[in-house]
């Protein structure tokens, strides 16, 4: 059957033209050739008879088969190995330092005053408070000054510590204007402590009493 050389020309358009690849000007020269060419019509009919099938076929194959894992599957395949540990840990703190610069340098200034403040404090535990000996430090004596009168004050502390107290105080006055001795009645010018000998601190020196004013003689009368 010899053909029309006009469908020479829409017959490699027919096939686009049933999948809708045409473009609107070809579309509309198609259908008119088809409305005036009963074998291109009968050719259109056949290629949508084609496509139907096809359809149909591609349809039941994909209901057979199972999708569920589908995403998975592809997933692995594409995914690249996992890097090592430390590689992980570079990428995690350069992002860090990208994203977060300013949370982290902030969150390093606070910790590392922190640390400059609870050094100190840290260290300070140990040692004696300001003031008072330290725990190699013992008392041997105590001594008074001339004319002073010593009035110690021992305290105990919660962890078993003594806290001796030497507070000079100036000697009161009697009403007749004799100044009063120090306090005991040994006379002695310290008060010992861890087994020292009396004879190792000087002795005081007594104070004179003072010597009262003649009363007046009274003239004649």
């Amino acid at each position: 059957m010899a053909t029309n050389p006009a469908c020479e020309r829409f017959i490699p358009l027919l096939s686009p033209y049933i999948d809708g690849e045409v473009s609107p000007a070809d579309r509309v020269n198609v259908e008119r050739h088809m409305a005036a060419c009963r074998d291109c019509a009968s050719r259109a009919a056949d290629l949508r008879a084609e496509s139907a099938l096809l359809r149909v076929g591609l349809e039941m194959a994909v209901d057979d088969v199972d999708f569920k894992d589908f995403t998975q599957r592809v997933m692995a395949r594409v995914t690249p190995d996992r890097p090592p540990l430390l590689e992980r840990l570079r990428i995690s703190l350069s992002e860090m330092f990208l994203y977060h610069r300013t949370v982290m340098i902030s969150s390093l200034a606070t910790a590392a005053v922190a640390v400059l403040v609870a050094v100190p404090l840290l260290m300070d535990q140990g040692s004696a408070p300001l003031g008072y000996g330290a725990d190699r430090m013992r008392v041997r004596a105590v001594r008074a000054s001339e004319g002073a009168t010593v009035a110690p004050v021992v305290l105990e502390s919660d962890d078993g510590n003594t806290i001796i107290w030497a507070v000079d105080q100036d000697a009161p006055t009697t009403h007749d204007g004799i100044q009063a001795g120090p306090r005991g009645a040994s006379g002695d010018e310290s008060d010992e402590l861890d087994g020292e000998s009396s004879k190792d601190v000087p002795a005081r020196r007594p104070v004179k009493p003072a010597t009262p004013d003649k009363p007046p003689k009274g003239g004649e009368l």
